[in-house]
């Protein structure tokens, strides 16, 4: 039965979105509903969003699932981003890596989430300047995002479905990402 309605969701998920869940419905078929449940806890964490605002909690969503390097990952989370609100430049300069592009709040949670996940030990100066902003609470939403960004890409990968980035829509723009 719950198989059944988890068939469901992702039916209506791939028709809101224009997403493949092929990879889900794969791990459905395999394991059943208990292969898949633990993807919405995964989904829970990872949208803890708190004391922080949409544009930069995003920079770091999209930055972090950019190393996963799996467009339709990415794709969606630009869908997502966008009907949430966010602005289509701020995410094209996120995706394109046009620092210059981005504001001070973005460009400092962008450059937080890169030197995170390259280990740089950067990220001293920019963890204090984004607490001094907004908080331990929003460190802890970061924290959540940034170490689930790849996640989904990771997922797909394992399974045989992810497919590198290339080219993103964001709005009515075209963008190649950065190199990771």
């Amino acid at each position: 039965m719950l198989t059944w309605f988890a068939r469901r969701f992702l039916d209506k998920f791939e028709r809101e979105w224009d997403y493949d869940t092929t990879w889900q419905r794969e791990m459905l078929d395999a394991g059943g509903y208990g292969a898949i449940a633990p993807i919405s806890g995964i989904q829970k964490a990872m949208n803890y969003r708190r004391d922080i605002p949409l544009d930069v909690w995003c920079a770091a969503a999209l930055a972090g699932a950019r190393t996963g390097d799996c467009g339709p990952c990415l794709q969606l989370g630009v869908k997502m981003a966008l009907r949430e609100g966010v602005p289509q430049q701020t995410i094209a300069a996120v995706l394109s890596g046009d620092r210059a592009a981005m504001s001070e709040s973005v460009r400092i949670a962008y450059d937080f989430t890169r030197s995170i996940l390259a280990r740089d030990g950067q990220d001293g100066p920019l963890r204090e300047a984004l607490e001094q902003r907004y908080g331990k609470c929003a460190l802890i939403s970061l924290a959540y995002v940034i170490a689930l960004s790849r996640f989904y890409p990771d997922m797909k990968y394992v399974l045989g479905h992810g497919h590198t980035c290339s080219r993103v829509r964001v709005g009515d723009l075209d963008i190649v990402p950065e190199p990771v």
